[in-house]
Protein backbone atom coordinates (compact mmCIF):
# COMPACT_ATOMS: atom_id res chain seq x y z
CA UNK A 1 0.00 0.00 0.00
CA UNK A 2 1.13 3.58 -0.68
CA UNK A 3 2.27 5.55 2.34
CA UNK A 4 -0.10 8.49 2.93
CA UNK A 5 0.89 9.89 6.32
CA UNK A 6 4.03 9.67 8.41
CA UNK A 7 4.33 11.32 11.81
CA UNK A 8 7.66 11.37 13.61
CA UNK A 9 8.31 12.46 17.21
CA UNK A 10 5.20 14.68 17.46
CA UNK A 11 5.07 16.70 20.67
CA UNK A 12 2.28 19.02 21.82
CA UNK A 13 1.14 20.76 24.99
CA UNK A 14 -2.15 22.01 26.37
CA UNK A 15 -2.46 24.61 29.12
CA UNK A 16 1.30 24.35 29.83
CA UNK A 17 0.99 20.57 30.27
CA UNK A 18 2.86 18.25 27.90
CA UNK A 19 0.31 15.89 26.32
CA UNK A 20 2.13 14.35 23.34
CA UNK A 21 5.68 13.30 24.21
CA UNK A 22 7.00 11.98 20.91
CA UNK A 23 4.32 10.25 18.83
CA UNK A 24 5.44 8.34 15.74
CA UNK A 25 3.32 6.25 13.37
CA UNK A 26 2.49 5.75 9.70
CA UNK A 27 -0.71 5.28 7.72
CA UNK A 28 -1.24 3.89 4.22
CA UNK A 29 -3.87 4.62 1.60
CA UNK A 30 -6.82 2.27 1.89
CA UNK A 31 -6.01 1.46 5.52
CA UNK A 32 -8.12 1.78 8.66
CA UNK A 33 -5.89 2.43 11.66
CA UNK A 34 -7.58 1.95 15.01
CA UNK A 35 -6.33 4.23 17.78
CA UNK A 36 -6.98 3.28 21.40
CA UNK A 37 -5.79 4.70 24.70
CA UNK A 38 -6.98 5.50 28.19
CA UNK A 39 -8.64 8.85 28.91
CA UNK A 40 -6.02 11.58 28.83
CA UNK A 41 -3.51 9.54 26.82
CA UNK A 42 -3.47 12.23 24.11
CA UNK A 43 -5.75 10.80 21.39
CA UNK A 44 -7.87 13.92 20.87
CA UNK A 45 -4.82 16.20 21.03
CA UNK A 46 -3.09 14.10 18.36
CA UNK A 47 -6.17 14.27 16.14
CA UNK A 48 -6.32 18.03 16.69
CA UNK A 49 -2.72 18.31 15.47
CA UNK A 50 -3.47 16.27 12.35
CA UNK A 51 -6.65 18.24 11.62
CA UNK A 52 -5.11 21.69 12.15
CA UNK A 53 -7.07 22.45 15.33
CA UNK A 54 -4.04 22.27 17.64
CA UNK A 55 -0.44 23.39 17.04
CA UNK A 56 2.33 20.92 17.74
CA UNK A 57 5.59 22.22 19.15
CA UNK A 58 7.95 19.51 17.98
CA UNK A 59 8.33 16.70 15.43
CA UNK A 60 7.57 16.33 11.72
CA UNK A 61 4.64 15.21 9.60
CA UNK A 62 4.47 14.30 5.91
CA UNK A 63 1.21 13.85 3.98
CA UNK A 64 1.30 12.32 0.49
CA UNK A 65 5.06 12.98 0.34
CA UNK A 66 4.79 16.68 1.28
CA UNK A 67 5.60 18.46 4.53
CA UNK A 68 2.39 18.81 6.53
CA UNK A 69 1.91 21.32 9.36
CA UNK A 70 -1.61 22.82 9.09
CA UNK A 71 -2.37 26.05 10.97
CA UNK A 72 -6.16 25.63 10.84
CA UNK A 73 -8.98 23.19 10.16
CA UNK A 74 -9.49 24.90 6.79
CA UNK A 75 -5.86 24.42 5.79
CA UNK A 76 -5.96 20.74 6.78
CA UNK A 77 -9.22 20.34 4.86
CA UNK A 78 -7.61 21.88 1.78
CA UNK A 79 -4.87 19.24 2.10
CA UNK A 80 -7.48 16.47 2.18
CA UNK A 81 -7.79 15.84 5.94
CA UNK A 82 -11.27 15.65 7.44
CA UNK A 83 -12.21 15.37 11.13
CA UNK A 84 -15.40 14.18 12.83
CA UNK A 85 -14.87 15.17 16.49
CA UNK A 86 -16.18 13.27 19.50
CA UNK A 87 -18.97 15.72 20.34
CA UNK A 88 -19.72 17.11 16.89
CA UNK A 89 -22.50 19.65 16.50
CA UNK A 90 -24.46 20.34 13.32
CA UNK A 91 -26.85 23.27 12.79
CA UNK A 92 -30.27 21.60 13.31
CA UNK A 93 -31.87 23.91 10.72
CA UNK A 94 -29.70 22.62 7.87
CA UNK A 95 -31.14 19.99 5.56
CA UNK A 96 -29.23 16.73 5.17
CA UNK A 97 -28.03 17.88 1.75
CA UNK A 98 -26.81 21.22 3.11
CA UNK A 99 -25.08 19.53 6.05
CA UNK A 100 -23.25 17.08 3.77
CA UNK A 101 -21.82 19.84 1.59
CA UNK A 102 -21.26 22.53 4.21
CA UNK A 103 -17.73 23.87 4.24
CA UNK A 104 -17.00 22.52 0.74
CA UNK A 105 -16.61 24.51 -2.48
CA UNK A 106 -20.11 23.34 -3.44
CA UNK A 107 -21.79 24.80 -0.35
CA UNK A 108 -23.11 27.86 -2.24
CA UNK A 109 -24.90 25.91 -4.94
CA UNK A 110 -28.69 25.90 -5.26
CA UNK A 111 -30.41 23.44 -2.93
CA UNK A 112 -31.86 21.46 -5.83
CA UNK A 113 -28.39 20.77 -7.18
CA UNK A 114 -27.05 19.88 -3.72
CA UNK A 115 -30.05 17.65 -3.16
CA UNK A 116 -29.37 15.68 -6.34
CA UNK A 117 -25.70 15.13 -5.45
CA UNK A 118 -26.55 14.24 -1.84
CA UNK A 119 -29.16 11.72 -3.00
CA UNK A 120 -26.51 10.01 -5.14
CA UNK A 121 -24.03 9.86 -2.24
CA UNK A 122 -26.72 8.43 0.03
CA UNK A 123 -27.71 5.84 -2.58
CA UNK A 124 -24.09 4.82 -3.23
CA UNK A 125 -23.55 4.38 0.51
CA UNK A 126 -26.67 2.22 0.79
CA UNK A 127 -28.15 4.11 3.73
CA UNK A 128 -31.66 5.38 4.38
CA UNK A 129 -31.67 9.19 4.60
CA UNK A 130 -33.90 11.90 3.15
CA UNK A 131 -31.77 14.75 1.68
CA UNK A 132 -34.56 17.25 2.45
CA UNK A 133 -34.97 16.33 6.14
CA UNK A 134 -33.70 18.80 8.74
CA UNK A 135 -30.67 17.61 10.70
CA UNK A 136 -32.44 18.48 13.96
CA UNK A 137 -35.07 15.81 13.20
CA UNK A 138 -32.44 13.06 12.88
CA UNK A 139 -31.35 10.68 15.62
CA UNK A 140 -27.68 10.71 16.63
CA UNK A 141 -26.83 7.65 14.54
CA UNK A 142 -28.22 9.34 11.41
CA UNK A 143 -26.33 12.55 12.17
CA UNK A 144 -23.15 10.47 12.40
CA UNK A 145 -23.78 9.05 8.93
CA UNK A 146 -24.35 12.59 7.62
CA UNK A 147 -20.92 13.54 8.99
CA UNK A 148 -19.31 10.53 7.29
CA UNK A 149 -20.94 11.51 4.00
CA UNK A 150 -19.52 15.01 4.53
CA UNK A 151 -16.07 13.38 4.45
CA UNK A 152 -17.00 11.82 1.10
CA UNK A 153 -18.20 15.19 -0.24
CA UNK A 154 -15.00 16.89 0.94
CA UNK A 155 -13.05 14.21 -0.95
CA UNK A 156 -10.94 13.77 2.18
CA UNK A 157 -8.00 11.42 1.61
CA UNK A 158 -7.54 11.07 5.39
CA UNK A 159 -10.65 10.76 7.55
CA UNK A 160 -10.31 11.07 11.34
CA UNK A 161 -13.19 9.80 13.48
CA UNK A 162 -13.01 10.48 17.22
CA UNK A 163 -15.41 8.32 19.29
CA UNK A 164 -18.35 8.97 16.97
CA UNK A 165 -19.93 5.56 17.71
CA UNK A 166 -19.71 5.87 21.50
CA UNK A 167 -23.48 5.87 22.08
CA UNK A 168 -24.64 4.02 18.94
CA UNK A 169 -26.33 0.61 19.27
CA UNK A 170 -24.69 -2.34 17.55
CA UNK A 171 -26.95 -2.37 14.49
CA UNK A 172 -26.21 1.34 13.83
CA UNK A 173 -22.49 0.68 14.30
CA UNK A 174 -22.79 -2.02 11.62
CA UNK A 175 -24.23 0.54 9.15
CA UNK A 176 -21.43 2.97 10.02
CA UNK A 177 -18.80 0.29 9.42
CA UNK A 178 -20.33 -0.49 6.03
CA UNK A 179 -19.84 3.14 4.96
CA UNK A 180 -16.29 3.18 6.33
CA UNK A 181 -15.40 0.11 4.29
CA UNK A 182 -16.79 1.87 1.22
CA UNK A 183 -14.42 4.80 1.89
CA UNK A 184 -11.64 2.31 2.48
CA UNK A 185 -12.23 0.66 -0.89
CA UNK A 186 -11.98 4.07 -2.55
CA UNK A 187 -8.43 4.37 -1.25
CA UNK A 188 -9.19 6.72 1.63
CA UNK A 189 -7.25 6.24 4.86
CA UNK A 190 -9.13 6.32 8.18
CA UNK A 191 -7.99 6.86 11.76
CA UNK A 192 -10.71 5.41 13.98
CA UNK A 193 -10.73 6.18 17.71
CA UNK A 194 -12.91 4.10 20.01
CA UNK A 195 -12.93 2.65 23.52
CA UNK A 196 -14.91 -0.39 22.35
CA UNK A 197 -12.17 -2.96 21.89
CA UNK A 198 -14.39 -5.52 20.14
CA UNK A 199 -15.40 -2.82 17.64
CA UNK A 200 -11.86 -1.70 16.82
CA UNK A 201 -10.82 -5.30 16.18
CA UNK A 202 -13.71 -5.75 13.74
CA UNK A 203 -13.12 -2.58 11.67
CA UNK A 204 -9.36 -1.83 11.77
CA UNK A 205 -6.45 -3.34 9.85
CA UNK A 206 -3.92 -2.27 12.47
CA UNK A 207 -4.38 -0.89 15.99
CA UNK A 208 -2.10 1.72 17.59
CA UNK A 209 -1.98 1.80 21.39
CA UNK A 210 -1.36 5.32 22.70
CA UNK A 211 -0.10 5.43 26.26
CA UNK A 212 1.16 8.44 28.22
CA UNK A 213 1.62 10.60 25.13
CA UNK A 214 3.46 8.02 23.01
CA UNK A 215 2.55 5.19 20.65
CA UNK A 216 3.38 2.21 22.81
CA UNK A 217 2.80 -0.41 20.11
CA UNK A 218 1.06 -1.03 16.77
CA UNK A 219 -0.47 -4.48 16.29
CA UNK A 220 -2.24 -6.34 13.50
CA UNK A 221 -5.96 -6.39 14.43
CA UNK A 222 -6.34 -9.98 13.28
CA UNK A 223 -3.46 -11.13 15.47
CA UNK A 224 -4.69 -9.82 18.82
CA UNK A 225 -7.69 -10.13 21.13
CA UNK A 226 -9.59 -7.98 23.60
CA UNK A 227 -7.70 -9.31 26.63
CA UNK A 228 -4.32 -8.47 25.08
CA UNK A 229 -5.46 -5.00 24.01
CA UNK A 230 -6.81 -4.30 27.49
CA UNK A 231 -3.52 -5.43 29.07
CA UNK A 232 -1.48 -3.21 26.74
CA UNK A 233 -3.73 -0.26 27.62
CA UNK A 234 -3.84 -0.72 31.38
CA UNK A 235 -0.65 -2.69 32.05
CA UNK A 236 -2.68 -5.03 34.23
CA UNK A 237 -5.36 -7.68 33.86
CA UNK A 238 -8.96 -6.70 34.41
CA UNK A 239 -10.80 -8.50 37.17
CA UNK A 240 -14.08 -9.88 35.79
CA UNK A 241 -17.20 -8.60 37.54
CA UNK A 242 -19.87 -11.09 38.52
CA UNK A 243 -23.22 -10.59 36.79
CA UNK A 244 -26.00 -9.59 39.23
CA UNK A 245 -28.04 -12.73 38.61
CA UNK A 246 -30.10 -12.41 41.79
CA UNK A 247 -33.11 -10.09 41.71
CA UNK A 248 -33.02 -6.97 43.90
CA UNK A 249 -35.11 -7.51 47.03
CA UNK A 250 -35.54 -3.93 48.25
CA UNK A 251 -38.85 -2.12 48.62
CA UNK A 252 -40.36 -0.53 45.54
CA UNK A 253 -38.84 2.86 44.71
CA UNK A 254 -40.66 3.57 41.42
CA UNK A 255 -43.68 2.14 39.64
CA UNK A 256 -44.92 3.26 36.24
CA UNK A 257 -48.44 2.12 35.28
CA UNK A 258 -49.85 2.30 31.72
CA UNK A 259 -47.75 5.37 30.97
CA UNK A 260 -48.25 7.12 27.66
CA UNK A 261 -46.50 10.06 26.00
CA UNK A 262 -48.52 11.28 23.01
CA UNK A 263 -48.41 8.62 20.32
CA UNK A 264 -44.75 7.68 20.86
CA UNK A 265 -45.09 5.78 24.18
CA UNK A 266 -48.08 3.54 24.91
CA UNK A 267 -49.19 1.69 28.04
CA UNK A 268 -45.75 1.17 29.56
CA UNK A 269 -45.73 -0.57 32.96
CA UNK A 270 -42.67 -1.47 35.03
CA UNK A 271 -41.19 -1.00 38.49
CA UNK A 272 -37.73 -0.49 39.99
CA UNK A 273 -36.78 -1.57 43.52
CA UNK A 274 -34.52 0.22 45.96
CA UNK A 275 -30.98 -0.96 45.34
CA UNK A 276 -31.79 -2.25 41.85
CA UNK A 277 -29.91 -1.43 38.66
CA UNK A 278 -32.62 -1.58 35.99
CA UNK A 279 -31.46 -1.46 32.37
CA UNK A 280 -33.39 0.13 29.52
CA UNK A 281 -32.58 -0.57 25.90
CA UNK A 282 -34.17 0.09 22.52
CA UNK A 283 -33.44 1.70 19.19
CA UNK A 284 -33.42 5.49 19.10
CA UNK A 285 -36.97 5.52 17.73
CA UNK A 286 -38.31 2.93 20.19
CA UNK A 287 -39.83 5.51 22.56
CA UNK A 288 -37.12 5.07 25.19
CA UNK A 289 -36.20 8.77 25.28
CA UNK A 290 -39.78 10.14 25.58
CA UNK A 291 -40.31 7.58 28.36
CA UNK A 292 -37.30 8.90 30.28
CA UNK A 293 -38.43 12.46 29.52
CA UNK A 294 -41.70 11.70 31.32
CA UNK A 295 -39.76 10.58 34.41
CA UNK A 296 -37.46 13.61 34.53
CA UNK A 297 -40.01 16.25 33.53
CA UNK A 298 -38.70 17.21 30.09
CA UNK A 299 -41.47 15.44 28.16
CA UNK A 300 -44.54 15.07 30.43
CA UNK A 301 -46.74 11.98 30.20
CA UNK A 302 -50.19 12.27 28.65
CA UNK A 303 -51.69 9.18 30.29
CA UNK A 304 -50.98 6.64 33.02
CA UNK A 305 -49.60 7.00 36.53
CA UNK A 306 -46.23 7.30 38.29
CA UNK A 307 -45.70 6.16 41.88
CA UNK A 308 -42.69 6.75 44.14
CA UNK A 309 -42.39 4.76 47.37
CA UNK A 310 -46.05 3.78 46.91
CA UNK A 311 -47.38 7.34 46.56
CA UNK A 312 -48.75 8.75 43.31
CA UNK A 313 -46.69 11.70 42.03
CA UNK A 314 -47.01 14.29 39.28
CA UNK A 315 -43.97 15.08 37.13
CA UNK A 316 -44.83 17.89 34.72
CA UNK A 317 -41.50 19.70 34.57
CA UNK A 318 -37.88 19.23 35.61
CA UNK A 319 -38.20 20.96 39.05
CA UNK A 320 -40.83 18.34 39.96
CA UNK A 321 -38.31 15.55 39.34
CA UNK A 322 -35.62 17.40 41.25
CA UNK A 323 -37.96 17.88 44.24
CA UNK A 324 -38.74 14.15 44.17
CA UNK A 325 -34.97 13.41 44.25
CA UNK A 326 -34.82 12.00 40.73
CA UNK A 327 -31.39 12.65 39.18
CA UNK A 328 -30.66 12.46 35.45
CA UNK A 329 -27.40 12.36 33.50
CA UNK A 330 -28.19 12.88 29.81
CA UNK A 331 -25.96 11.44 27.08
CA UNK A 332 -25.49 14.99 25.74
CA UNK A 333 -24.54 16.57 29.08
CA UNK A 334 -21.33 18.58 28.80
CA UNK A 335 -22.61 21.85 30.16
CA UNK A 336 -19.92 23.06 32.54
CA UNK A 337 -19.12 26.75 32.37
CA UNK A 338 -15.89 27.54 30.52
CA UNK A 339 -14.24 28.70 33.77
CA UNK A 340 -15.44 25.75 35.90
CA UNK A 341 -12.66 23.86 37.64
CA UNK A 342 -12.42 20.16 38.45
CA UNK A 343 -13.21 21.06 42.08
CA UNK A 344 -16.32 22.98 40.93
CA UNK A 345 -17.43 19.94 38.97
CA UNK A 346 -16.99 17.40 41.75
CA UNK A 347 -17.68 18.99 45.12
CA UNK A 348 -21.15 19.37 46.58
CA UNK A 349 -21.96 22.96 47.58
CA UNK A 350 -24.17 23.51 50.62
CA UNK A 351 -27.11 25.81 49.90
CA UNK A 352 -28.12 26.78 53.41
CA UNK A 353 -25.00 27.55 55.42
CA UNK A 354 -21.44 28.78 55.13
CA UNK A 355 -18.78 26.13 54.72
CA UNK A 356 -16.20 25.99 57.52
CA UNK A 357 -12.51 25.51 56.83
CA UNK A 358 -12.75 21.95 58.17
CA UNK A 359 -15.68 21.21 55.81
CA UNK A 360 -13.78 22.71 52.89
CA UNK A 361 -10.71 20.57 53.63
CA UNK A 362 -12.94 17.47 53.85
CA UNK A 363 -14.57 18.32 50.52
CA UNK A 364 -11.23 18.83 48.81
CA UNK A 365 -10.02 15.49 50.16
CA UNK A 366 -13.18 13.93 48.75
CA UNK A 367 -12.50 15.55 45.35
CA UNK A 368 -8.92 14.24 45.35
CA UNK A 369 -10.17 10.74 46.20
CA UNK A 370 -12.72 10.86 43.36
CA UNK A 371 -10.05 12.06 40.90
CA UNK A 372 -7.78 9.22 42.01
CA UNK A 373 -10.46 6.55 42.02
CA UNK A 374 -11.96 7.47 38.64
CA UNK A 375 -8.50 7.99 37.12
CA UNK A 376 -9.24 11.52 35.94
CA UNK A 377 -6.06 12.61 34.17
CA UNK A 378 -5.17 15.98 35.66
CA UNK A 379 -2.26 17.43 37.60
CA UNK A 380 -4.31 20.25 39.13
CA UNK A 381 -7.79 19.89 40.65
CA UNK A 382 -8.12 23.67 40.41
CA UNK A 383 -7.51 23.57 36.66
CA UNK A 384 -10.45 24.11 34.32
CA UNK A 385 -12.59 21.20 33.17
CA UNK A 386 -12.14 22.45 29.60
CA UNK A 387 -8.53 21.21 29.69
CA UNK A 388 -9.64 17.62 30.35
CA UNK A 389 -10.14 15.01 27.65
CA UNK A 390 -13.71 14.24 26.55
CA UNK A 391 -13.71 11.00 28.53
CA UNK A 392 -12.43 12.70 31.68
CA UNK A 393 -15.12 15.40 31.39
CA UNK A 394 -17.68 12.57 31.21
CA UNK A 395 -16.19 11.08 34.39
CA UNK A 396 -16.63 14.42 36.18
CA UNK A 397 -20.29 14.61 35.07
CA UNK A 398 -20.89 11.03 36.17
CA UNK A 399 -19.10 11.37 39.51
CA UNK A 400 -21.05 14.50 40.39
CA UNK A 401 -24.38 12.74 39.85
CA UNK A 402 -23.26 9.61 41.67
CA UNK A 403 -22.38 11.64 44.76
CA UNK A 404 -25.66 13.60 44.69
CA UNK A 405 -28.41 12.74 47.17
CA UNK A 406 -30.94 11.02 44.88
CA UNK A 407 -33.50 8.31 45.53
CA UNK A 408 -33.66 7.46 41.82
CA UNK A 409 -30.73 8.05 39.47
CA UNK A 410 -31.23 7.80 35.70
CA UNK A 411 -28.02 7.53 33.67
CA UNK A 412 -28.00 7.68 29.87
CA UNK A 413 -24.90 6.07 28.34
CA UNK A 414 -22.77 6.82 31.43
CA UNK A 415 -19.69 5.03 30.06
CA UNK A 416 -19.59 6.78 26.65
CA UNK A 417 -16.07 7.98 25.93
CA UNK A 418 -14.71 6.24 29.04
CA UNK A 419 -11.83 3.79 28.74
CA UNK A 420 -12.21 0.13 29.61
CA UNK A 421 -10.40 0.39 32.94
CA UNK A 422 -12.56 3.29 34.12
CA UNK A 423 -15.70 1.37 33.07
CA UNK A 424 -14.91 -1.26 35.69
CA UNK A 425 -14.52 1.46 38.31
CA UNK A 426 -17.85 3.00 37.27
CA UNK A 427 -19.54 -0.39 37.65
CA UNK A 428 -18.14 -0.83 41.15
CA UNK A 429 -19.28 2.67 42.13
CA UNK A 430 -22.77 2.01 40.75
CA UNK A 431 -22.91 -1.25 42.67
CA UNK A 432 -21.83 0.51 45.88
CA UNK A 433 -24.43 3.24 45.24
CA UNK A 434 -27.16 0.64 44.76
CA UNK A 435 -26.16 -0.96 48.06
CA UNK A 436 -27.18 2.26 49.81
CA UNK A 437 -30.72 1.83 48.47
CA UNK A 438 -30.59 4.14 45.45
CA UNK A 439 -32.64 2.84 42.51
CA UNK A 440 -30.65 3.19 39.27
CA UNK A 441 -32.10 3.22 35.75
CA UNK A 442 -29.37 2.68 33.17
CA UNK A 443 -29.71 3.40 29.44
CA UNK A 444 -26.93 2.01 27.26
CA UNK A 445 -26.35 0.92 23.69
CA UNK A 446 -23.65 -1.48 24.90
CA UNK A 447 -25.56 -4.73 25.44
CA UNK A 448 -22.65 -6.46 27.15
CA UNK A 449 -22.60 -3.59 29.64
CA UNK A 450 -26.31 -4.01 30.38
CA UNK A 451 -25.99 -7.76 30.82
CA UNK A 452 -22.90 -7.31 33.00
CA UNK A 453 -24.32 -4.58 35.23
CA UNK A 454 -28.12 -4.81 35.54
CA UNK A 455 -30.45 -6.94 37.68
CA UNK A 456 -33.21 -6.70 35.04
CA UNK A 457 -33.41 -5.17 31.56
CA UNK A 458 -36.50 -3.66 29.94
CA UNK A 459 -36.66 -3.63 26.14
CA UNK A 460 -38.59 -0.91 24.28
CA UNK A 461 -39.83 -1.29 20.71
CA UNK A 462 -42.30 0.84 18.75
CA UNK A 463 -43.37 2.78 21.84
CA UNK A 464 -44.06 -0.27 24.01
CA UNK A 465 -42.20 -2.20 26.70
CA UNK A 466 -42.07 -5.52 24.86
CA UNK A 467 -40.10 -7.51 27.44
CA UNK A 468 -38.49 -7.29 30.87
CA UNK A 469 -35.63 -9.76 31.18
CA UNK A 470 -34.14 -11.09 34.42
CA UNK A 471 -30.34 -11.06 34.12
CA UNK A 472 -29.99 -14.76 34.90
CA UNK A 473 -32.25 -15.67 31.99
CA UNK A 474 -31.04 -13.44 29.18
CA UNK A 475 -28.13 -12.65 26.87
CA UNK A 476 -27.24 -10.12 24.16
CA UNK A 477 -28.91 -12.14 21.38
CA UNK A 478 -32.23 -12.14 23.22
CA UNK A 479 -32.07 -8.37 23.71
CA UNK A 480 -31.30 -7.75 20.02
CA UNK A 481 -34.21 -9.89 18.87
CA UNK A 482 -36.61 -8.08 21.18
CA UNK A 483 -35.27 -4.68 20.07
CA UNK A 484 -35.62 -5.46 16.37
CA UNK A 485 -38.76 -7.60 16.54
CA UNK A 486 -37.11 -10.75 15.26
CA UNK A 487 -37.87 -14.20 16.65
CA UNK A 488 -35.33 -15.88 18.84
CA UNK A 489 -35.08 -19.26 17.12
CA UNK A 490 -32.26 -20.95 19.01
CA UNK A 491 -34.49 -23.30 21.00
CA UNK A 492 -31.62 -24.61 23.07
CA UNK A 493 -31.11 -21.14 24.52
CA UNK A 494 -34.77 -20.11 24.75
CA UNK A 495 -34.81 -18.31 28.10
CA UNK A 496 -37.49 -18.45 30.73
CA UNK A 497 -39.05 -15.03 31.01
CA UNK A 498 -39.39 -13.28 34.34
CA UNK A 499 -41.84 -10.41 33.89
CA UNK A 500 -42.23 -7.30 35.98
Amino acid sequence: MDLLLHADDIRASYDQRRILKGVSFSLHRGEILGLIGTNGAGKTTLMGVLAGAHKHDGGRMNLAGEKFAPDSLEEAQACGVGLIPQNFRVDPELTVAEAIFRGTFQAGKAHGELREQAAKLILDAGIDLDPDMKVGALIRAEQTLVEVLRMVAEEAQLVIMDEVAASLPDHDVAVLHKVLRMLNQQGRAIIYITHRLDEVRSIAHRIAILRDGRVHRVVDASQTDIAELAFMLLQQKLEPNARPVELATGEEALRVVNLGVGDVVRDVTFHVAKGEIFGLVGTHRSGIYPLIGALVGTNPSTSGEIFMHGDKVEIREHPDAKRLKIGFLSETDDNFEASATVVDGLQQVADDHEVSLQDEVMQLRGVIELVRRMRINTTNIHGTIATLSGGDRQKVQLAKWMTTDCDILILSHPSRGIDIGAKEIVYKMLHELSQTGVAIILLSSDLSELVGWCHRIGVMRDGEMVSIEANANTNEDVLVHHMLGEKFEAASRDPRRQKS
